[in-house]
């Protein structure tokens, strides 16, 4: 993988692409997802602040849309995993 300090180059294959994207084609951009859901797991576990309610958020969701506080509604709740994690 290429360094983030490498601007407007393909994280995954080092191809030139637009400065603010990390990857230069669709196909890079699924070996990435691919290469971080292996890492750090298909979904995480996310604890709303407020509530304290334990949400599982694709980990797809989170790199491609992001996630904002509001948006945690929009998952199951884990039930029995409330607190601290």
């Amino acid at each position: 993988m290429s360094k983030r300090s490498d601007p407007g180059l393909c994280w995954i294959c080092g191809a030139p692409c637009a400065e603010f994207l990390v990857t230069c084609s669709e196909e890079c951009h699924e070996k990435l997802v691919d290469r971080l859901e292996r890492e750090f797991g298909i979904y995480k576990k996310v604890v709303d602040i407020e509530t304290g309610k334990t949400h599982r958020v694709p980990t797809r969701d989170i790199i491609e849309k992001g996630l904002r506080h509001q948006d945690l509604k929009n998952y199951p709740e884990l039930r029995g995993t409330r607190g601290n994690l």
